[in-house]
């Protein structure tokens, strides 16, 4: 069975964290999927998010001012990207494409930093790891290895930070050095990634700590040989899909939405885990199908209040899913979309009512929207009650009015029948 948790324990940093640490970064993720050759990242773009792959495969490369393609590595399910640009906030020195259809879990650097203040031993750990080697110089060579001369400088003029993100994107395998007052620092690296930190007699962590506040003295990086690898492609394209939209609403039946009741229809194991865990914590009664013949059946069964869909489902889409539940069901319905596909799917579903969107597929942005509705229905409903009590008050007005009127008629053709019956 799927875990959210076990994807997270595959970052090596977070390996560390007991359950209530992963537990709250896991709550700080978001979700998203994309198309096969779809571009996840560009190469200058804001490096203010990492990226967890849950299942699929992507390509890292670089492209020459001819649009020559250098592709520096392959990275699959439980790889990650991203983490030093949180750490640097530097523009992102390469492209992110995907290679089959992926999934995966975003943090941004806002609730990077929260988890970072938090569990700071992280730091160390990314240290360590420094990205999963998804950047390095891209440099044509004669040959598959090259001697690359020393890299010396002063730390006035770089920050460490600077320092370490130059010996990731270097995929450096050798050693960086640096010296202050007499003390000497060593970081050593292998394919990019730091193995041990050494100052003195100081523990590793203490020993980063106390260089990570250097601010003079000189560094000097000296690689072994470096491997320059390439291989030349296109750029990627990937297609938009594009439906015709319905013509018009079939009729639906005016309920009341039980709006604790609700249906979730995802062919994602990943979103389905990650809504059912946020649904239920609000004490909402959840049920979950992963077809749209699976979610007829029971919307018939069960009859929800409200209905979260995908955008594609195994046997269909999520718009001829509202198509067939909107013979029978008024009931709200909530497309799971992004950017990329939130105008399409308004487009093709405009005729229909009572339908909402989401912006994108983070569960912190499905549960606002949740609860949007909910209060929106939610007035809705006070105001039909409202209507219904005055109804109702109304009723007892006229019925009571005609009480009296019947018995002063009553009275009056009593006092007329006496009469009468005197003369």
């Amino acid at each position: 069975m799927f875990q959210i948790t076990e994807v997270l324990k595959k970052v090596p940093f977070f390996q560390a964290l007991d359950q209530e640490a992963i537990h709250y970064v896991v709550d700080k993720l978001k979700y998203k999927a994309y198309q096969k050759e779809e571009v996840i990242c560009h190469a200058g773009d804001p490096g203010d998010k990492m990226f967890i792959i849950i299942n699929g495969q992507v390509k890292v490369a670089v492209y020459s001012p001819d649009n020559e393609e250098n592709v520096i590595a392959h990275l699959g399910s439980g790889d990650h990207f991203g983490e030093m640009a949180l750490l640097t906030g530097e523009p992102r020195s390469a492209s992110v494409i995907t290679t089959q259809a992926a999934e995966m879990f975003i943090l941004d650097k806002t609730n990077f930093d929260e988890v970072i203040d938090r569990y700071p031993s992280i730091t160390l750990s990314m240290g360590k790891v420094m990205s999963r080697r998804l950047r390095r110089i891209l440099q044509k060579t004669s040959g598959t290895k090259a001697r690359v001369t020393a890299v010396t400088g002063s730390l006035t003029d770089r920050s460490l930070a600077d320092i370490l993100k130059f010996c990731e994107i270097n995929y450096l395998n050798g050693t960086l050095k640096l010296s202050q007052n007499g003390s000497t620092g060593i970081f050593e690296y292998e394919r990019g990634e730091l193995r041990q930190v050494q100052l003195g007699e100081l523990p590793e962590d203490q020993a980063l700590d106390e260089m990570l506040g250097w601010q003079n003295g000189m560094f000097s990086i000296e690689p072994y040989a470096l491997e320059m690898d390439g291989l030349n492609g296109s750029v990627p394209t990937f297609e938009v899909e594009t439906e015709t939209a319905p013509e018009t609403q079939p009729d639906a039946s005016a309920e009341t939405p039980d709006l604790d009741n609700i249906l979730v229809v995802n062919n994602s194991v990943v979103v389905q885990k990650m809504l059912e865990r946020a649904l239920t914590q609000n004490r909402w009664d959840v049920h979950i199908v992963n077809t749209s013949e699976k979610a007829h059946h029971l919307a018939q069964l069960r009859k929800p209040g409200l209905i979260i869909s995908g955008t594609k489902l195994p046997d269909g889409s999520g718009v001829d899913l509202l198509k067939e539940l909107r013979r029978h069901s008024n009931a709200p319905f909530l497309f799971l979309t992004e950017d990329r596909n939130k105008a399409l799917i308004q487009s093709q579903v405009k005729n229909y009512g009572n339908v909402f969107f989401t912006d994108s597929q983070a569960i912190p942005d499905i549960l606002r929207t949740v609860q949007e509705i909910r209060e929106q229905f939610g007035r809705t409903i006070a105001k039909f009650q409202a209507i219904q009590w005055q109804l109702v008050n109304m009723a007892i007005d006229i019925e009571a009015g005609r009480n009296l009127a019947y018995k002063a008629a009553w009275k009056a053709a009593r006092s007329l029948s006496k009469r009468g019956l005197a003369a």
